[in-house]
């Protein structure tokens, strides 16, 4: 099993998630730009059971999402980095931000998702698939 360790910007938080990504998407929703201060956020669906914070005490706001899912966003309360979202309605899974992992060149999306809210300054790799919410049928 590969285990994929990462953290925040000032190395008070750190992680480590075991095996490989269910899901690779890129995230268009306003939360994830919000959150982010990006157009997207990169991210990965990985099992809750082999995630565990390794170092630190991370910070957790919870927000309702648009289809009134309860999403727990986990961050360093010292730096502000944004670190992985937890719905809690699969608790099963962890999503990780990708951008905080070590290495994080191991991405290649396999889709990007919620792109009914994509900014029109943002460019779109022709080659992904494109859901205007989340993808139907998918659980993860």
């Amino acid at each position: 099993m590969s285990v994929r360790a990462g953290g925040c910007l000032c190395g008070a938080v750190r992680y480590e998630a075991g095996g490989e990504p269910l899901f690779s998407l890129q995230c268009h929703c306003r939360d994830c730009q919000r959150a982010s201060g990006a157009a997207h956020v990169a991210a990965v669906r990985m099992p809750s059971a082999q995630f565990r914070i390794t170092k630190g005490a991370p910070k957790t706001y919870i927000a309702k999402s648009d289809a009134g899912n309860e999403i727990s966003r986990v961050f360093c309360g010292d730096c502000g980095t944004p670190l992985c979202v937890q719905v809690a309605t699969r608790p099963d899974l962890v999503g990780l931000r990708v951008t905080t992992f070590d290495d994080p060149s191991f991405f290649k999306p396999d889709a990007d998702i919620f792109t009914k809210s994509a900014q029109p300054w943002d460019h779109f790799d022709p080659a992904v698939p494109k859901f205007d919410t989340y993808p139907v049928g998918k659980s993860y």
